[in-house]
């Protein structure tokens, strides 16, 4: 039952839309046209700038970039009580949602979810976002230059919440 309400929702949103539409005598037809043309819109105006940091990501995970920039502040970071796995997803969790979704993959593959190192990285997943690839993104499809503080105010959310994950993990909160 539950399993045919899922599949169901949609058609059901669907007619539901069209109801309404009849019942506005709107054309629901000429709406929904108009509204996949400003998608196309939206996505032209966007395309260059996820092309961009999707080929900086590409370079920083493939050319180990990111593990020379980290060198330095691994040791202090392991006296902290971090598990080495965890290092490349703090790094790449701001940036890109499918690079640090593949870390957590290969941190359970390699450590097991229950492990400390997967319960850090399913807290860090779901406490924190994608901020420099989300500000990118809805920045330049706004057109703002300026952030005016948000990239500051949005890392600082992401730093608490892994030091968070990190500090609850390791004195087995979760």
């Amino acid at each position: 039952m539950l399993n045919y309400l899922a599949v169901s929702v949609i058609p059901i949103m669907i007619f539901v839309i069209i109801i309404i539409g009849i019942k506005e005598k709107k054309d629901v037809y000429a709406l929904f046209i108009e509204g996949v043309i400003e998608g196309i819109k939206i996505v032209y105006k966007i395309f260059p700038y996820v092309l961009g940091i999707t080929v900086a990501i590409g370079l920083l995970k493939n050319t180990n970039a990111l593990n020379i920039i980290l060198t330095p502040i691994i040791p202090i970071l392991n006296n902290l009580g971090v598990p080495m796995d965890i290092i490349p997803l703090m790094a790449f969790r701001p940036l890109s949602g499918a690079a640090s979704t593949s870390l957590v993959m290969d941190i359970f593959k390699n450590c097991g979810p229950d492990s400390t190192s997967g319960k850090i990285a399913s807290v860090i997943m779901g406490g924190t976002e994608t901020t420099i690839y989300t500000i990118t993104i809805l920045f330049a499809a706004a057109k703002v230059k300026n952030l005016r503080g948000t990239l500051i105010a949005g890392l600082l959310a992401d730093v608490t919440a892994i030091i968070t994950a990190i500090i609850l993990v390791n004195i087995a909160v979760i």
